[in-house]
């Protein structure tokens, strides 16, 4: 995940990168909604500012309570670099 603070925006704003070699349209949309869901747990824990977050090929398919988990680590390890 990077992150770029941006203060003059009202919302975090979130862009996905998912390359082609994560799996085919149907496996990158439902990661891409996955990952949305659990931001929209957090919106009022991220900073203002632009994020981009990658996905990578794992070697095993990813549970949503293991993505909800990683998610809410990088969150965290945010809030603390402030």
């Amino acid at each position: 995940m990077m992150f770029s603070p941006d203060s003059a925006l009202k919302n975090p704003r979130v862009a996905y990168a998912i390359g082609r070699n994560y799996g085919n349209a149907v496996h990158r949309n439902r990661i891409r909604r996955q990952c949305q869901a659990i931001l929209r747990e957090f919106e009022n824990q991220l900073p203002k500012g632009r994020y981009l977050l990658g996905v990578r090929p794992a070697p095993s398919p990813v549970a949503f309570s293991q993505l909800h988990e990683d998610l809410r680590d990088l969150i965290v390890r945010l809030e603390e670099e402030k």
